[in-house]
């Protein structure tokens, strides 16, 4: 009950902290979103105030006389809208509505424009948008001095009040204005597509702060939490241990603390200790139980043919973990373990930890399944023949050579078949080349289907396909030769019907150079075809 109470509360510590932190990042966000929505409302109020200012001057004159421009006339709604002062200039009345509307006509530029506006205008250039209305009546069900909003096209709108003072009366007192009243409002629009692009960028950022906050937490509380069960684990071993687990108490305690996910503790040859996670690999709920059904922690290694980088339980004649010492640093050594019908792959690394009586060596396993398997398709790709699947003719000269090499060792005959298929070109000139392709693919499966398991088939290039046959003599490879011919000559290869192949055969002679070899049956196969093709020559 005390353990659960602990886990309890260690999982209610993480999920206040979790949420106190969401909090506290959720006051930040909405400040700094809030500052960037008052930059625009000061830049807003401030051109506001400007265009205010501009007006309160005007009318503090009643309005100002200006020369008109070309084709410019008279306002028709205002009184004494012109001043004749002499015969040769005229001038036009300019009050503070019509100077502000003429301003805002010339502010569209950088991102930003206003206009006056009012739910009963005087002139009907100046009616008010969906947006001033519902500013205009927001002034007027409310003591409010301001309105904005921003809208989808990303572009801020803000309204500010204009009441009614003296100098308006004038103008406005028909309308049924009186002193304080709100009599309309000056819009201002800006762009604020760089708020969007702000904001947007906070919101980005707040959320990668939650995840890293949610991760950096779990990732505290995880191993709060994993320490809390190994300490817990060690308190219930103490009672019952000898001194020589006493021994190495702090020892497994710094297996504990260590951030691997999979590592084993090894006494020369046995492992004494394995981590959780290597536990559940294997499926096994303790290191005891484990060791009732294997001897060794090694033999859950696999054989890889052809790697010697593989680990066994014995290498040259090596316990695995000695070996392992002793080669890490001079090779690049690999553990393959079966799991769920797939093979996965592991490096190891051990390091020698000294006690007050013994040598323990802690030995930890970085997984490089998709590494290792990414290596093995491109090594594939390299050494295979895309369209057949057979080795190519670079993988077979690699081939050919250890073959030689084994030949010499071990005195054992090495034969060679190179064939080829009889007037090739006129199945791609007839038919295409996709069906001259399906035609390769078919006698290559015939081939490989008539050779043993430890010969090698390759496509030496085009049409020419070789065979090397390890402990197999002349004879024997005749015969083999001729069982191909008439397999081949026998088969129905779909839309090009029968073909024929003619094929050169070869011992290898012992101290001779792989060049040489290859040219003796490179000649037989010449002479094949010379001999009318459909033929096999032993040369």
């Amino acid at each position: 009950m005390l353990k659960l109470t602990k886990y309890i509360l260690l999982a209610t510590i993480f999920l206040v902290s979790v949420f106190t932190s969401f909090y506290f990042i959720d006051v930040f966000n909405e400040k700094n979103m809030e500052l960037q929505k008052q930059i625009l409302v000061k830049q807003a109020q401030t051109h506001f105030k400007d265009q205010v200012n501009t007006r309160v001057w005007n009318a503090s004159y009643g309005g100002i006389y200006a020369i008109p421009k070309e084709g410019q006339k008279p306002n028709p709604f205002l009184r004494d809208n012109i001043l004749k002062v002499d015969e040769n200039l005229t001038l036009i009345k300019i009050n503070p509505a019509w100077m502000s509307r003429q301003l805002s006509e010339i502010s569209h530029i950088d991102g930003f424009h206003f206009r006056i506006t009012s739910l009963k205008p005087i002139n009907p250039d100046n009616k008010a948008t969906p947006f001033e209305e519902r500013a205009l009546n927001h002034f007027e069900n409310t003591n409010e001095k301001e309105y904005y909003e921003i809208d989808e096209d990303s572009e801020f709108n803000y309204m500010g009040a204009l009441f009614t003072t003296n100098y308006c009366l004038p103008c406005h007192k028909h309308q049924g204005y009186s002193l304080g009243d709100v009599r309309g409002g000056i819009s201002v629009s800006l762009d604020s597509k760089e708020y969007f692009e702000v904001t947007s960028s906070i919101k980005t950022r707040v959320i990668l702060l939650k995840i890293f906050v949610v991760v950096f937490l779990f990732s505290i509380f995880l191993l709060i939490f994993k320490q809390l069960r190994y300490s817990q684990k060690l308190e219930d071993e103490v009672k019952r241990r000898t001194k020589e687990i006493e021994s190495t108490k702090q020892l497994l305690q710094e297996i504990i603390d260590t951030d691997s996910s999979f590592m084993v503790l090894a006494d020369g040859k046995d492992v004494i200790y394995a981590n959780k996670t290597v536990l559940d690999f294997t499926g096994y709920s303790s290191i005891e139980e484990f060791k009732k059904n294997y001897e060794y922690m090694s033999d859950l290694f696999e054989y890889v043919e052809g790697n010697s980088n593989f680990i066994q339980t014995y290498n040259d004649g090596i316990h695995w973990i000695e070996y392992l010492v002793k080669e890490q640093d001079s090779k690049t050594l690999k553990v393959c373990i079966e799991k769920n019908d797939k093979h996965r792959y592991f490096k190891p690394y051990a390091k020698e930890i000294k006690t007050e009586d013994k040598m323990l060596y802690l030995i930890t396993f970085d997984e490089i399944t998709k590494e290792y398997v990414k290596i093995k398709e491109l090594e594939h790709m390299a050494s295979t023949d895309a369209l057949t699947g057979l080795f190519n003719r670079n993988k077979l000269n690699d081939v050919l050579e250890k073959e030689i090499a084994l030949s010499r060792t071990i005195s054992s005959p090495l034969c060679v078949i190179f064939l080829d298929i009889d007037h090739f070109k006129e199945v791609n000139d007839t038919h295409g080349h996709g069906v001259g392709d399906k035609v390769l693919i078919e006698l290559a499966n015939i081939i490989t289907s008539s050779i043993r398991t430890g010969d090698i088939a390759a496509r030496w290039g085009g049409e020419e396909f070789m065979i090397t046959l390890q402990a197999t003599s002349l004879a024997n490879a005749s015969i083999l030769g001729e069982k191909l011919r008439v397999k081949v000559e026998e088969h129905l290869f779909g839309t090009v019907g029968k073909i024929t192949i003619s094929l050169g055969i070869t011992e290898y002679i012992n101290g001779e150079s792989e060049e040489s070899f290859i040219k003796r049956v490179d000649e037989a196969l010449y002479e094949a075809k010379e001999a009318g093709r459909n033929k096999v020559i032993v040369k």
